[in-house]
């Protein structure tokens, strides 16, 4: 099922950057803005940005751009020993520490996955399965990259079943007894340790374990896709058509972690509304109120809300004029979603967020798709205290919407029955970090 394998990273020496690891990382190229990308810059000469998400300039063209300033990058840092390449094939476990403010308390995590060659299979033809929609202008972007520098400079993020906890069981007896190759803090306080584990006996159980197991992809659609363009160019454009196969290519770089990890978190991640017509408060909680029972919220309730799982859907809703509710869906919610989206499975139309699209933003907002509703009038956020302070006082929103965590067994369901899930529908944190490991293809 799941065929992954050793590789041989190409790695930062610490002895060439001349700072802290934690000055040459950085997180996924989807989630920096332009000011964090200055601020990256300014860490170090040396930080990955400049390969995952280099600067753009008036004068770039067909012969000088980011992704051939990337590639020639990557090349002068091998040259020059920045990069290192292991000498022999290892698996990176990968493992984050964090915590997550549960109302009063604060919570701690550890989750722990494994960095590893996934052969790559293009979905509906194997055992790898997406969850979320992917967009060309994404996939054209990072497929330039990655043409550029013949590289997975960042790992995508896949979880795997392990029912039996067996990979669980075989990463953390592998961390017991060893030392991190490599410990990073961020200044989010999430601390990233790897090991570097080239024993051909652990690699061997491991693999073996990870072949009974079928791939969902938590994060990184678009790179994986791209993956597997850029395989089937260079199988058309292969100049060694009797060399053995499988090719470096026809694997990508993956973040492994089993769903029995007691650290798998996904957050909500809340929305501001502005609505693109006139917006009357008054009718829409009316019309709202035939799909849903509404009771006023204090600020409190409304973010506990936001860490509840299960039953039927729920929204924390602030107004823009400060009144709080929380909507619980009416059974004829269910008849609803059967007319609007009756061609999806029951457990994609029980989603909170499918429900959310359907019947409050499209029906009741007359937004458009999830496309242009992304794009021209919602506002994502991961805080519901922002959704909270923002509603609060001057606002160009008409509404904000506190949402619930979805799932793991939804994440699960929705992706075995081929489907897709709304826009921003699930948010895995922590994030894994760019720059702990490079791979070549």
């Amino acid at each position: 099922m799941a065929n992954v394998t050793p590789f041989k990273a190409l790695r930062y020496s610490s002895d060439a950057i001349g700072v802290p690891l934690c000055s040459v990382v950085a997180p996924p190229y989807d989630v920096i803005s332009i000011e964090d990308q200055d601020a990256l810059y300014r860490l170090s000469p040396h930080n990955v940005i400049r390969l995952i998400l280099g600067r753009q300039y008036d004068g770039d063209g067909p012969d000088d751009n980011r992704y051939t300033r990337a590639s020639k990058t990557l090349s002068d840092w091998v040259t020059d020993g920045v990069l290192t390449e292991d000498d022999a094939a290892c698996f990176y476990i990968y493992e984050q520490q964090f915590e997550v403010q549960s109302g009063s308390l604060i919570k701690r995590y550890t989750r722990r996955g494994v960095l590893a060659a996934l052969k790559l299979e293009p979905f509906g033809e194997g055992a790898v399965f997406p969850h979320e929609e992917t967009f060309s202008s994404h996939k054209a972007d990072r497929l330039m990259l990655i043409r550029a520098c013949r590289a997975n400079l960042s790992p995508i993020f896949g979880l795997l079943p392990d029912a039996d906890g067996g990979i669980c069981k075989l990463l953390a007896e592998r961390v017991a007894s060893t030392r991190p190759t490599e410990e990073v803090t961020e200044t989010s306080g999430v601390i990233n340790r790897m090991w570097a584990v080239s024993d051909p006996d652990f690699c061997a159980q491991l693999t073996a374990a990870c072949a009974l197991e079928k791939v969902f992809i938590a994060d990184g659609h678009h790179r994986y896709e791209t993956a597997c363009t850029y395989s089937r160019e260079r199988h058309a454009n292969d100049s060694r058509p009797g060399a053995p196969l499988p090719r470096g290519y026809d694997f990508a770089l993956m973040m492994c972690v089993p769903m029995s990890d007691p650290g798998l978190h996904i957050l909500p991640t809340h929305r501001m509304v502005t609505a693109p017509n006139s917006f009357h408060a008054a009718d829409f909680l009316g019309r709202v109120s035939k799909l849903f029972d509404t009771q006023s919220a204090s600020d409190s309730e409304l973010t506990a809300l936001a860490e509840e799982e299960g039953g039927v859907p729920r929204y924390g809703l602030v107004l823009a004029d400060g009144e709080k509710r929380i909507l619980t869906a009416k059974p004829i919610v269910e008849r609803a979603m059967e007319e609007v989206a009756g061609k999806h499975s029951s457990d994609w139309r029980s989603l909170d967020v499918a429900v959310l699209h359907e019947l409050i933003l499209k029906k009741i907002l007359g937004l458009g798709d999830a496309n242009s509703e992304h794009k021209h009038n919602v506002t994502y956020t991961k805080d519901a205290h922002e959704v909270l302070t923002t509603l609060s006082g001057k606002s160009a929103f008409h509404l904000g919407i506190l949402m619930r965590p979805t799932r793991i067994d939804q994440v699960v369901s929705v992706s075995e029955h081929g489907e897709k899930m709304p826009q921003k529908s699930t948010y895995f944190y922590p994030k894994l970090l760019s720059g702990l490991v490079i791979r070549k293809v």
